[in-house]
């Protein structure tokens, strides 16, 4: 009887069952330090060259923020930004035909409109024209600022001074009592002042309008938190409420909040602010192609060979390949431009009389083509632009192989590459709000236990809390304003040191979201080739030494690092001659001597 064999399962290899658990390899890839530096640096450089041009650009050109007030007059309600104006304008059919520059002109004379009340109101200025002109330049607002310093100067006089007279005129038995009631009140009214003034000063200051960087910038942060929360809600279409959205916060599904960030965003900065947007976009193009290459190409060695490039290596790289990391992502969108352009030409033909109808309609199968183009080419780009770095960091090639490579893998396998996506957006998400919510805990312990030592308040005729004025307690949101109406001085300079410290914290959530944004791609990347060209995964363009791996993971040595083999014995039976410079092999007196023998004993005949 044959013998049974037996086939035992000790493990399975999960990688290779199931080739997207690999995309789980991005977090360790993303979180490691070289690439959350430059990530960070990227980040900052985006910022401040953002911040340098809001600086620059005119008052009357920066992005309208509207505060809306109720049609009696009083508290302001609600606030709406320049970009979530456009949001809804695009949402309502595009406001019955008009056009957005209409609407936002209507919302720079609103705002004009209420800064020339402040104005009246203040008793800076009662000139009409002279408010008409100032509201167009922005001007007198540190009057505006210092006479509501004044006015709430009055008012908490006014509170203190009824405080007082309160706890005067309580009977003897009940004045300890009614000294803590009227201290209550007392500070219950005052941080209603301090509020109201900040809340004037906020609207008053509307009349610089949001800097145009500021504004998109809060508004695509808010579209990628509106992925993250719509992902745990598993809200992929859209089931949140449609509320307006302020400041990029109106919750919507994954794929709308996608669409806003890839499309929303930079086409009202496109059509709205067209010459600020290709400066930007130029300043975008030098960062990303620098830093990001630079990250791709450390994730790209990294992914393959579990081995980490030194950061001044990764820059070298990102740099000598700088314009094949910024065009590649470009020429695409310029074919779509030239082939546009020439089928605007052609229809030129249309205007030929009596002959150019009947020629525009012989061939026009010809813009059909062009159209058929186009559309190749722009799909293919918004399919394959996440692979474009990626192939240029792992096989060392140029735009024109990254174009082409991510064109061939999302044509080839588009549903596959879509699986791929979507389980790296669902894995992000759920990283991306550990690394929040580890950021939120520090910054919470760090504020709660630098308040302990602080008990001073910021004068002596606010109770208000030095600390909280310096730096808010963390809630919800990052980000926060600087209480300059209340901190003076030394207080008001540390608050901006300490606001410099905070959001360098906070930028390492963004910088984590770009290293793993190419984390995540470049295993697409590597995913993707081995599908559609067969290629394993460990299969990578190296041109560095050994002495630009900085930290190799234990137990690997670099290829330029492998010591060779030692060279083989001579065979059994080889002839040797002795000549006067010693024995030698046969045929070949003049060959070295092989080395002397530890072991042997008896020397060779002398004389051969």
């Amino acid at each position: 009887m044959a013998d049974e064999s037996q086939t035992t399962v000790r493990g399975i290899n999960w990688r290779e069952t199931f080739p997207f658990t690999q995309i789980f390899r991005a977090f360790r890839v993303a979180i490691h330090p070289t690439k959350l530096i430059l990530g960070l640096v990227a980040l900052l450089s985006l910022y401040m060259g953002g911040r340098v041009l809001d600086a620059i650009w005119p008052i009357s050109s920066n992005a309208v923020v509207v505060y809306k007030t109720p049609a009696g007059g009083g508290e302001v309600t609600d606030v709406e930004t320049e970009i979530g104006i456009y949001e809804r304008y695009l949402k309502e059919d595009r406001a019955g035909g008009r056009p957005f520059s209409e609407i936002r002109e209507r919302g720079r004379r609103q705002v004009e409109a209420q800064y020339m009340r402040t104005l009246g109101e203040l008793e800076i200025e009662k000139d009409v024209k002279k408010q008409e002109e100032f509201a167009k330049s922005g001007a007198k607002y540190s009057d505006v600022k210092a006479k509501l310093l004044e006015r709430k100067a009055k008012q908490v006089e006014a509170a203190a001074k009824a405080r007082d007279e309160r706890i005067k005129a309580a009977p003897a038995e009940k004045q300890a009592e009614e000294r803590k009631e009227a201290e209550r009140a007392y500070a219950r009214t005052v941080d209603d002042i301090n509020k109201a003034v900040a809340r004037e000063a906020k609207v008053a200051n509307s009349i610089k309008g949001d800097g145009i960087f500021i504004q998109f910038f809060e508004y695509e942060t808010g579209q990628i938190n509106n992925v993250v929360q719509a992902v745990l809600a598993n809200d992929w279409l859209g089931g949140f409420a449609n509320n307006p959205v302020a400041r990029g916060e109106g919750r919507v599904g994954v794929l709308a909040a996608i669409k806003n960030f890839t499309v929303t965003g930079p086409w009202w900065l496109i059509t709205q602010h067209t010459t600020y947007f290709i400066l930007f976009a130029i300043l975008f193009s030098v960062v990303w192609a620098v830093f990001g290459g630079a990250i791709a190409r450390i994730a790209a060695v990294h992914v393959a060979r579990e081995e980490k490039i030194s950061l001044s290596s990764a820059l070298r790289f990102s740099t000598g390949k700088f314009l094949s990391f910024a065009f590649a992502p470009i020429i695409p969108l310029l074919i779509v431009l030239v082939v546009g352009l020439v089928v605007s030409v052609g229809g030129l033909i249309g205007n030929i009389p009596w002959i150019g109808p009947v020629l525009m309609g012989l061939f026009f199968f010809l813009a059909l083509a062009a159209g058929f183009v186009m559309t190749l080419v722009l799909l293919g780009t918004a399919g394959g632009f996440n692979l474009m770095y990626p192939t240029i960091a792992v096989e060392g090639s140029d735009s024109f192989d990254a174009i082409s490579r991510s064109f061939s893998y999302v044509y080839a396998r588009p549903w596959r590459m879509l699986f791929y996506t979507l389980v790296a957006v669902v894995y992000g998400a759920l990283c991306f709000l550990f690394v929040q919510f580890f950021l939120r805990i520090m910054l919470t312990l760090t504020h709660g236990f630098v308040g302990w030592g602080m008990m001073k308040n910021v004068d002596s005729a606010t109770p208000l809390d030095l600390w909280d004025r310096m730096w808010p307690a963390p809630t919800t949101r990052f980000s926060y304003d600087i209480d300059t109406l209340n901190l003076h001085g030394d207080q008001a300079l540390g608050a901006y040191m300490i606001a410099f410290w905070v959001y360098l914290a906070v930028g390492l959530l963004g910088a984590f979201a770009i290293s793993f944004y190419f984390s995540a791609n470049t295993i697409i990347y590597y995913l993707m080739r081995r599908e559609v060209d067969a290629t394993e995964l460990d299969d990578v363009y190296l041109e560095q030494t050994d002495e630009d791996f900085g930290d190799a993971a234990p137990g690997t040595v670099p290829p330029a690092a492998t010591t060779p083999p030692p060279a083989a014995p001579p065979a059994t039976g080889t002839t040797t001659v002795v000549t006067s410079t010693g024995t030698h092999p046969a045929g070949d007196p003049n060959s070295p001597p092989p080395p002397a023998d530890p072991q042997q004993t008896t020397p060779p005949p002398a004389g051969g």
